[in-house]
């Protein structure tokens, strides 16, 4: 027999509050769960016509939402009205909460929805905060900004879902008790981000960029970027750290040089021809302590070139994460994990006699 509708025109039992920067999908999980329901038995509760699925799009390279729910103004009144929350308090704390694009009054007034990938970049965050926050285990899909990644009280580096062959890479977060420098790094990176507000996320942009650049061309006497991707991985499948956390790697000297921009903005667009040397290079090998920097070979013929723009979270202008758009069929987290011989784990199979009992 179907299960009966249950019966939501009273307020909720047990109120859940939204987490700073979570995903809207996320939030009604929660809300869900707390009731001992599914998220459509949520919906129907509600009489919220169950969401339409839009085809999956071409997703910008790196973590995303697998799905995220949108629901139009009058869906939105109704879940405010069952939580107790006031709609401009959920629109505050879920970016994606007024997504949803109502077309025409028949449509805003029709409790629905949809369902689709969303453009900005989620991620789990720390664990052990939700726990704290939610007094449960279960990851909270986040659209966390750049600067809020590292949690310094627990010292992680949130990593955002990878997948390889269609299959999640098992591995989230990144420990950081062992490489202080990150964090450190991390309250530098907030500092610059409330002095120079969009001026330092363009920096940090264009830093992140020209950092990847060199830890994918560093010589071999670059030692201390293959040291830190040993000591986040204690020691182990250091090749494949070194590609899941990239950014966390070389984080300290990009938030170096990003002070180092942010305060000399007309180095940032200077042009020489390759191989021709140039002033900054000096400044830019002393300043995170590297001879082989000097060598112009290393840096690209325009350093406006490493500036990209990306969506911003609404209402967070200074979010971030300086990832870009691919060309059709080109995957680079799964080829260098495939490079690197990443096996993801065999799929549970089920023998003979584990199924005749």
């Amino acid at each position: 027999m179907p299960r009966a509708l249950p019966d939501l025109s009273h307020q909720a039992l047990f109120p859940i509050r939204p987490l700073a920067f979570e995903t809207n999908a996320s939030f009604l999980e929660r809300l869900a769960r707390a009731h001992r329901l599914t998220t459509t038995e949520l919906l129907d509760g509600l009489r919220i016509r169950r969401p339409k699925i839009s085809p999956d799009r071409q997703r910008i390279h790196g973590p995303h939402a697998p799905t995220e729910l949108y629901l139009n103004a009058s869906a939105r009144t109704r879940v405010s009205q069952y939580t107790g929350i006031p709609e401009a308090h959920l629109a505050h704390a879920l970016p994606c909460w007024q997504g949803h694009q109502d077309r025409g009054p028949a449509t805003a007034t029709r409790p629905g929805g949809t369902m689709r990938p969303s453009d900005l970049p989620a991620v789990t965050g720390c664990p052990h905060c939700t726990i704290a926050r939610t007094g449960q285990t279960r990851p909270v899909l986040r659209y966390l900004p750049h600067q809020h990644l590292v949690c310094g009280r627990h010292r992680t580096w949130a990593l955002g879902p990878h997948t390889l062959q269609d299959m999640t890479v098992p591995h989230t977060h990144v420990l950081l008790h062992k490489t202080p420098e990150i964090v450190l790094a991390h309250h530098a990176h907030l500092r610059l981000v409330r002095r120079w507000g969009p001026d330092a996320d363009e920096a940090i942009t264009q830093a992140a960029g020209l950092t990847e650049h060199w830890r994918r061309h560093a010589p071999k006497a670059e030692r201390i970027w293959p040291a830190r991707a040993r000591l986040i991985g204690n020691g182990k499948d250091t090749s494949m750290w070194e590609v899941l956390a990239r950014e966390a790697i070389t984080y300290p000297e990009t938030i170096t040089l990003a002070g180092l921009l942010v305060r000399r903005p007309s180095a940032r667009y200077h042009r020489t021809r390759p191989g021709q040397p140039h002033p900054f290079h000096e400044v830019v090998a002393r300043s995170l302590n590297r001879r082989w920097l000097q060598d112009p070979t290393y840096y690209p013929e325009d350093l406006s070139h490493f500036i990209r723009h990306t969506p911003r979270h609404p209402d967070h202008p200074t979010a971030y994460r300086h990832h870009t758009k691919p060309t059709p069929g080109h995957r680079p987290d799964t080829i260098e994990l495939t490079q690197l011989g990443y096996q993801p784990p065999p799929p549970q199979t089920t023998s003979r006699r584990q199924r005749a009992r």
